[in-house]
């Protein structure tokens, strides 16, 4: 799979589509898929130009954000089944490469929809099919997709692990902390003062573990385990509405393994059980 970012005006009946309308984006339940082909939708009314974000053999990939009136559901589709759902909501069923096509479809979705007038005098920009980005006449300036950094992780000691739960979590779901990176601040950095300010813990012995694109709305998460070393919970602001220390044998609900939170936790485990 190759990633591209350029615009076409036309797409022919061999591409994938990947549709978003308010955030959500379209999903077959019955085949656990968010990729269709044309023949399967009513693009009459689609217009191009149309963002295409991989190629798989030879074959495009676009992203398409669609009006709420438009219908664009093929015939002998069962609206039933394939309906818009939040991105979040079906990350479980995806494989790394599902994921990966998902989320940067996403991200690129809402790029192009942030991108369509300048910033600066309000006409529409132009696409700079060399550089892959939007720009106006008026500056130049090339627009390209912007990522936030955020640190993620997880923090042990021994036997239990500490764990937040965000209002918004699904029921009995807990997960590693997560916060961005301030400006001139350091991963490491931002890490330290992430987990003092959420819960008002110490930490040392910071180890990278991975990184993931996360598309709510488009962060590059930098995935970290560390040690605890001093201090009780207290919930300092208004992200998480819980947090406690787990045993490893008894957890609650975690994020699936398409998730890097769900993949820190089981790595830890994995790693202290080999022990």
């Amino acid at each position: 799979m190759k990633l591209i970012r350029t615009l076409h005006e036309s797409i022919n009946e061999e591409t994938s589509l990947i549709i978003f309308c308010e955030n959500k984006i379209l999903y077959d339940q019955n085949e656990k898929s968010y990729i269709f082909k044309p023949k399967d939708l009513n693009l009459k009314e689609i217009n191009g130009p149309f963002l295409a974000i991989a190629k798989v053999n030879d074959r495009y990939i676009y992203v398409i954000n669609i009006d709420s009136k438009d219908k664009i559901l093929g015939i002998f589709m069962n609206p039933g089944t394939t309906n818009f759902i939040d991105l979040i909501n079906i990350l479980a069923f995806f494989d790394t490469e599902s994921f990966l096509i998902a989320a940067r479809a996403s991200i690129l979705n809402n790029w192009h929809l942030k991108n369509t007038y300048c910033n600066y005098c309000g006409n529409i920009n132009k696409f700079d099919l060399e550089e892959g980005a939007f720009k106006c006449e008026c500056n130049n300036a090339l627009n390209y997709p912007s990522i936030s950094p955020c640190i993620i992780t997880l923090i042990y000691d021994d036997e239990r692990i500490l764990l937040g739960r965000n209002k918004f979590f699904p029921e009995n779901m807990y997960s590693t902390l997560a916060g961005f990176i301030e400006a001139g601040e350091s991963a490491e950095q931002a890490l330290i003062r992430e987990v003092s300010e959420e819960v008002n813990v110490e930490v040392s012995q910071i180890e990278y573990h991975s990184s993931q694109s996360w598309p709510f709305p488009s962060q590059l998460m930098l995935g970290y385990k560390c040690k605890y070393q001093k201090g009780e919970i207290v919930l300092n602001d208004k992200e998480l509405e819980d947090a406690r220390w787990f045993n490893i044998q008894e957890l609650p609900n975690i994020p699936p393994d398409t998730s890097i939170s769900g993949r820190l936790i089981r790595s830890y485990i994995e790693d202290h059980l080999k022990l």
